[in-house]
């Protein structure tokens, strides 16, 4: 197994840890409600923020509907603890009454072992046709080493995938195994 794979857990293990511990050891401040935000609309939103003695975090959420079949919401959060490591997501959606769909998101963290980062989006049209990427790029910070990683989605195509690594000069370097 190559070496930025167990780090790239970890690092996901040790960011919800963090943001864990927050949520333990803190006091939360969080208010919500709906709101009427035009005369055919109803909104809905919602914010949480919390820190503790070695991390804080923050996030809030909303959502619009028009009571016609169309539909709008957002995600967005953050963390960061006293080592330094950070974090960040965000996600939002769009759904129209004729069928048609949209949804992008992404999410990156890093601290002294590293960074992680994710991003994808997918889009299907009113004749249903659809098309989704992912993208993740994961770079250790002893090593220098880069993951990178796509995958590509198209309807009736199917699934196609690509990965890679580089050192930190840029030179192309084995991934290793699973």
């Amino acid at each position: 197994m190559h070496r930025f794979i167990p780090f790239a857990v970890a690092l996901a293990a040790v960011a919800s840890a963090y943001v864990t511990a927050a949520s333990a050891e803190t006091a939360l401040t969080a208010r919500s409600g709906a709101t009427r935000v035009a005369d055919t609309a109803l909104g809905a939103r919602s914010a949480a923020a919390g820190h503790g003695s070695r991390a804080a975090f923050a996030s809030r959420q909303g959502l619009v509907t028009d009571g016609q079949g169309d539909a709008a919401g957002g995600r967005q959060s953050g963390f960061t603890t006293e080592s330094g490591a950070s974090g960040t997501h965000s996600a939002r959606f769009k759904r129209s009454a004729d069928g048609s769909a949209s949804a992008s998101g992404q999410a990156s963290a890093g601290g002294i072992h590293g960074s992680a980062e994710r991003s994808g989006n997918y889009t299907r049209d009113a004749d249903g046709s659809a098309v989704g990427t992912r993208s993740t790029t994961v770079t250790n910070a002893e090593s220098g080493v880069t993951f990178q990683r796509s995958t590509n989605y198209t309807k009736g195509s199917g699934i196609s995938r690509s990965a890679s690594c580089t050192d930190a000069s840029g030179n192309a370097v084995t991934c290793g195994s699973r």
